[in-house]
């Protein structure tokens, strides 16, 4: 059976450093950017990372990107 995968939407989530959390973990918060392209090279969202910082108010430790698709039968 033939199935297609159409790409419905991606992002780029930049995770900022929020402080300690009561058990002495690190404390994490999001920054979210959508229609970006899904095949964008990780460079490229690196530096998205790196282009936000000047800008915001805490730093940032990692980058995810999200790609949501839908599968279906043909």
């Amino acid at each position: 059976m033939a199935v297609t995968e159409n790409v419905l939407r991606a992002g780029v989530s930049v995770k900022l450093n929020a402080g300690t959390n009561p058990s002495g973990g690190m404390k994490v918060v999001g920054v979210s950017l959508g229609k970006v392209l899904s095949d964008a090279p990780a460079y490229k969202l690196m530096s998205i990372a790196d282009s936000l910082s000047p800008v915001l108010s805490l730093p940032a430790v990692r980058v995810e990107r999200t790609v949501v698709t839908r599968l279906e039968d043909e």
